[in-house]
Parts: structure tokens; sequence; C-alpha cells
């Protein structure tokens, strides 16, 4: 067994137990906006960042998964990708900059 493959089992157990638990978020989320059982407010911010944040961390490790199965240009296309969207994600100021910067203003 090649380590690319082992390691693809690893990514593939984690993507579907984060997405099991996206899922779960947004089950308990609809829920609680029809029956509200939940008023704490850290709590729902937690099951907010998971649901902001889950399927973006979802789509990342299924790249990764991708990549590690393939050539050393692919990964870091991939990488770079994986970075650029979380850059964009978190820094929105940075995707502004730089679209501004494009356009020459």
């Amino acid at each position: 067994m090649a380590v690319g493959e082992s390691l693809s089992e690893v990514f593939d157990f984690l993507n579907k137990l984060l997405a099991f638990v996206v899922i779960v978020a947004y089950v308990v989320f609809a829920i609680n906006a029809n029956w509200t059982f939940i008023e704490n407010e850290t709590v729902l911010s937690v099951i907010n960042g998971i649901m902001r944040y889950g399927p973006l961390a979802i789509c990342g490790l299924v790249l990764i998964e991708f990549a590690i199965k393939r050539n050393l240009v692919i990964q870091i296309v991939v990488y770079a990708l994986i970075a650029l969207a979380v850059i964009f994600q978190f820094f929105p100021d940075t995707f502004n900059a730089m679209v501004s910067y494009v356009n020459g203003a």
C-alpha cells in the first residue's frame, strides 16, 4: 500500500466525519429556528461557525484527498487553490485590494 493510499483513507474518514457534523449542525439549527430549545449564544455561535466554515473544510479535505494521489504539479495547484480560498474567506480585504489593483484604481 502506497503512502498516498493510506493517507487517502484517513482523509476519507475525516471527510465523512466532518460531513456528518455539518449536517447535524444544519438540522439542529433548523429545528432550533422552529422550536427554540438552545438559548445559549455561545452554542449558537459554534453552530453558526460550523455551518459557515464546515463546507469550506469539507471541500478542502476532498481536494487534499484528490491531490495526494496525483503528481507534484497538480498537488501544488490544488494546495494553492485551497490557500487562496482560505485567504479570501478569512481576509476579505485582501480580495478587495487585489481587485482594486487589477482594476487600476
